[in-house]
């Protein structure tokens, strides 16, 4: 979730402070925070799996740091957890995303036609999916 508004922020916050175990993360420049990165983990027959999501500012798109930080995050999440895969939902429309994932690793697999809706409107979103060597 990006927050948008003061107290989606504070939400935001309050959750990630209580969530265990501890898989979201802020991406930070000099200290600075920047955007956010986490993944949710799967449960019960998905407990191999996990989803990823992440944002970064606008002013700091095009350097590579989303690319940088979801290799590393996903890293992370398959060793910390022994995942076999991290899949990632980005809205169909949204390029950028969609090749940060690519040069991270990630295989496109699906369109989910309708699949969400964002800003009053149903949209596509595309599966991604980082899967370890058997």
């Amino acid at each position: 979730m990006r927050p948008n508004r003061e107290d989606d922020a504070r939400t935001f916050i309050t959750r990630v402070c209580e969530q265990r175990p501890e898989a979201t993360f802020a991406i930070t420049i000099d200290g600075a925070a920047v955007g956010s990165i986490g993944f949710s983990l799967g449960h019960n027959v998905k407990r191999v799996s996990a989803e990823l999501g992440y944002w970064v500012a606008q002013p700091h798109w095009e350097r590579g740091i989303a690319t940088e930080s979801v290799r590393a995050v996903t890293a992370f999440a398959i060793a910390e957890h022994g995942l076999t895969r991290v899949f990632a939902l980005p809205f169909a429309g949204n390029t950028a995303s969609c090749r940060v994932l690519e040069k991270a690793g990630f295989t496109l697999e699906a369109r989910l036609r309708r699949s969400a809706k964002k800003e009053s409107q149903v949209t596509d979103q595309f599966l991604y999916a980082y899967v370890t060597a058997d």
